[in-house]
């Protein structure tokens, strides 16, 4: 009876850990908040029905029964009773109907783990565990349907590798930066294929280019001159692919970097749960706040589920390949003290710490940079402008400058040159404004 209290316990601290998960999920999924209330009402209904049954197992177990037990024998031995009497009572003991029944707590399981409840309470518990089965089954159709857009191969990438990715595979080790700039930015696409389709945009662009050259030729011969143009609409095309990974891999550094301090905070209060780590990054991935370290994390979780290296490696080599040095050294340290045992939550705390003074320190910067942008806006915008056109004024009146300019073409060139570095103004502080 020993064991079977022992696997009535192991089945409770299971189905509490399931409840404390769910629990942890609801925080982030707002969308399927019926669903974890109805998986957390059937878990707790078995709870409940497992304790049902302890009382029996243990009054099973108590040598207080035995010794009443043993008493009732030794007085029945001691009676006078006839001996067809005592066999009747011991047949009727043996075929003593039992209170309790054991049953698999995973029927479906190849190795059943057998748990013991009271008779009355199997139906009961079959059908709770019968409707938890459904509940998931439900959920999990959901999520597929939701998870059903899957990012496939495009037509232009599939006829690009139908053409040149023999010649592109040739000339992959010569793109090295290009392959890590590719997995920092998290282009959908392999080496040799990305140069496919440069090569491919290039022939289109050289085409276009061309086509369009000569009907300006035909149209008139003195167009030849613009001859240039096929070649420089190859030269940007071939430009842009190459520099396209390294902006991605920049905007998602930034992005990354904005997102971080909160996401170690969520992290740390996850972890004070005590729930196993590989989870903790399942959560924050499936979060729709942290996009740019959600998508950091389901590499980890990828690694750890697709190709069964466990977290410490997984960890290791994500944080290789991140485009964020922040993020990468949050790994490598998460790495360390996962091996370790170290407290896990206290060092996510003292990480989060750290960003989040790192993030403040950052706005106080760009808020500093932005007055002194001010600064000069006022003095370049606003106060040489008047300056000029009162300068202008006064040399129109006084006569001066007449072998020059007119006044218009003056006052013209002005307004030219104050919207060009108002522009000029909008991309700089657009560029050093952090992300919010």
């Amino acid at each position: 009876m020993f064991e079977d209290l022992k696997n009535n316990i192991l089945q409770e601290k299971k189905i509490i850990m399931d409840m404390r998960s769910i629990r942890i999920s609801m925080l982030t999924d707002h969308e399927q908040y019926k669903f974890y209330i109805s998986s957390l009402t059937s878990l707790a209904h078995q709870l409940r029905l497992l304790n049902r049954a302890t009382p029996e197992l243990l009054r099973e177990w108590s040598p207080v029964s035995k010794l009443r037990k043993k008493y009732e024998e030794e007085r029945e031995e001691k009676s006078k009773a006839p001996k067809v009497i005592k066999k009747i009572k011991t047949a009727i003991k043996k075929i003593e109907p039992s209170k309790t029944v054991k049953i698999a707590a995973d029927p479906k399981a190849s190795k059943k783990n057998y748990i013991v409840l009271n008779k009355k309470d199997k139906a009961d518990f079959l059908k709770s565990l019968k409707f938890s089965e459904k509940i998931f089954k439900s959920f999990e159709k959901k999520t597929i349907k939701k998870k059903k857009k899957v990012i496939g191969t495009s037509s232009f990438a599939r006829t690009s590798n139908k053409f040149f990715r023999g010649f592109s595979e040739g000339i992959v080790p010569k793109f090295s930066e290009l392959t890590k700039d590719l997995k920092k930015g998290n282009v959908p696409f392999l080496t040799s294929t990305y140069l496919s389709m440069a090569i491919l945009a290039g022939i289109i662009a050289f085409s276009l280019g061309f086509v369009g050259t000569a009907g300006l030729v035909i149209y008139n011969f003195s167009n030849w001159v613009y001859g240039w143009i096929p070649f420089a609409l190859l030269g940007l095309v071939w430009m842009g692919f190459y520099f396209y990974p390294a902006s991605e891999a920049s905007s998602g550094d930034k992005r990354i970097s904005q997102e971080l301090p909160f996401a170690t905070i969520h992290m740390a209060a996850i972890a004070g749960s005590n729930i196993e780590p590989t989870k903790i990054f399942k959560i924050i991935s499936n979060s729709k706040e942290y996009s740019y370290i959600g998508t950091e994390m389901k590499k980890v979780t990828a690694q750890v589920e697709l190709y069964g290296y466990d977290l410490v490696t997984s960890l290791k080599n994500v944080a290789a390949r991140t485009s964020n040095k922040k993020l990468a050294e949050l790994f490598t340290g998460l790495a360390t003290n996962i091996s370790t045992g170290g407290a896990l939550k206290n060092f996510l705390e003292k990480k989060s710490e750290t960003f989040l003074l790192d993030y403040k320190l950052e706005r106080e910067k760009y808020s500093d940079l932005a007055g002194t942008f001010m600064d000069v806006y006022i003095s370049i915008l606003i106060a040489a402008p008047l300056v000029l056109m009162m300068m202008f004024i006064v040399m129109n009146v006084a006569g001066l400058g007449s072998s020059g300019l007119s006044l218009n073409a003056l006052l013209a060139l002005s307004i030219g040159g104050i919207t060009l570095t108002n522009i000029i103004f909008l991309f700089i502080l657009n560029a050093k404004q952090p992300s919010v």
